[in-house]
């Protein structure tokens, strides 16, 4: 996980010295999760949970912004299982990077937003009640014996809805491309490979965003606010006027 710290810490910094406004948003709420294929030949369904976490807003422009974030989120699924009822419940870190655009003019309060994830599966229970009810920890990896695999990986769309300053309402459909299945589609007599397992994610999250770093205001010598390539040239041309003026000074001195 460090590199994702060091990628955020570039993230924050690169924008503080492009003057550029960085917001932070812990997010949290409902999340529907479906596994499409089937354990032991019974197709499953999916368990609502929950996801916590946070994004990062770097602003690009007035209507694009880039959003790193991190998430906790529990995933699952359950489904009959040789006359028992399976439940598999698990806990994975999720990265999402998106692409912000704010809709309509500078103050609207509508946005959409798209980008890459990645899941990290870190623990789960698997879960039997029924005539011989057991429990135990969920084996992931790739492997033979395996639950599922540890890496799951896809994109992300959303849409938003800023509700009042800061706080706002996010509707999000995830789509993963790894196939879940240990071994893929390899057979194996102690594995059910005959579908292949995509996560799918619809999720209904509220959050708050607050600003972490201001974006750095220009002004022109009459305290007119103007943008950082006006302010540069307004600067430069005024280093030139200051020169001219002590090169005379020198001069006049001199006689």
């Amino acid at each position: 996980m460090k590199p994702i710290y060091l990628l955020f810490a570039a993230l924050f910094f690169t924008a503080h010295a492009a003057s550029a406004q960085v917001m932070f948003a812990p997010e949290g709420g409902y999340n529907i999760c479906t596994y499409t294929g089937s354990t032991a030949g019974h197709p499953r369904t999916g368990k609502n949970a929950y996801t916590v976490g946070g994004n990062l807003n770097f602003a690009l422009s007035k209507h694009f912004s880039l959003l790193p974030g991190a998430f906790f989120v529990r995933n699952g699924y359950t489904c009959p299982y040789y006359g028992q009822n399976l439940y598999e419940g698990i806990n994975t870190i999720e990265i999402p990077l998106s692409l912000e655009y704010q809709i309509g003019p500078e103050r609207s309060h509508f946005f959409i937003g798209a980008g890459p994830y990645l899941d990290i599966n870190q623990d789960g229970i698997f879960k039997l009640t029924g005539t011989l009810p057991s429990s135990r920890d969920m084996r992931i990896g790739n492997g033979a014996t395996d639950d599922i695999n540890r890496w799951d990986y896809g994109a992300q769309g959303w849409v938003m809805i800023q509700i009042a300053g800061g706080l706002y309402v996010r509707g999000t459909y995830l789509q993963g491309f790894n196939n879940m299945t240990p071994m893929g589609d390899k057979k194996h007599p102690t594995i059910d490979t005959k579908y292949a397992t995509y996560n799918q994610d619809i999720r209904v999250t509220l959050g708050y965003a607050f600003t972490v770093v201001k974006k750095k205001i220009y002004y022109d010598k009459n305290g007119k606010v103007i943008d950082k390539k006006e302010w540069k040239k307004e600067r430069k041309e005024q280093k030139r006027k200051d020169k001219e003026k002590e090169r005379a000074k020198r001069e006049k001195d001199r006689k």
